[in-house]
């Protein structure tokens, strides 16, 4: 049975596989990935690994530690390669990638609206928001990068909720990574929208969808401006 919400306020994005799908992030980046192809899957080792960590000292030094070792590449050529290829280069190849249907028109209706919105995503964001072409649609917008860690931490939720200045229930954070958005979203008791396919048995998302439109229409009702009571 759907729990019941009954006042939505804000509602904060992914981004990577959610504004846009991972299948037109790979039709987009595809042959870039495979020039890089080591460094990525690298990358990717190192980013499972680091999510597992807790207390961490620094995030960005133990990634560039661990990805390192998966190379068996120094730490300074590690480093400068992943500011080059996957905090620049991969970045600006997303100028290619189509939004979901509905997604742009979507943000629009909610500001229009007097929702607050927000990104929250596991790279920067403002850099991949322009490039998207959807800056200026944002009340808050930050990479849990600058909280220390990664989804499906606390911290980057909580900084959610300080930024947004709502209570964690009157928050909606929609993500397609059902470990990741929905699971980390709901430790923080901020209830969560699932992006996907396939609807995990005994979800704990408040909703799934794969369509914008039905998004839409399921806050239809739900949704109340923050300054109105």
């Amino acid at each position: 049975m759907e729990k019941r919400i009954y006042k939505i306020r804000a509602l904060a994005f992914d981004i990577d596989g959610t504004l846009y799908t991972n299948m037109a992030m790979y039709r987009a980046t595809a042959l870039f990935a495979l020039r890089h192809v080591r460094l990525f899957l690298a990358f990717g080792r190192a980013r499972k690994l680091v999510r597992q960590e807790y207390p961490l000292q620094d995030l960005g030094e133990r990634t560039v530690e661990l990805t390192a070792k998966e190379l068996e590449w120094d730490t300074e050529r590690t480093r400068k390669a992943l500011q080059k290829v996957i905090y620049r280069e991969w970045e600006q190849r997303l100028r290619s990638v189509q939004l979901c249907d509905g997604a742009r028109e979507l943000l629009v209706w909610l500001r229009r609206a007097g929702i607050r919105t927000a990104a929250m995503s596991d790279f920067p964001v403002a850099g991949k928001l322009s490039v998207l072409g959807l800056e200026g649609l944002w009340n808050v917008a930050f990479s849990s990068e600058e909280t220390g860690y990664l989804k499906p931490r606390a911290e980057p939720f909580n900084r959610l909720i300080a930024e947004l200045k709502l209570p964690a229930e009157e928050i909606l954070y929609v993500g397609n990574s059902y470990e990741y958005d929905v699971l980390g979203a709901s430790a923080v008791g901020i209830p969560a929208a699932h992006f996907t396919w396939r609807t995990p048995r005994e979800s704990k998302a408040v909703f799934t969808f794969s369509r914008y439109s039905d998004l839409q229409e399921w806050l239809k009702p739900r949704i109340m401006p923050a300054e109105l009571d």
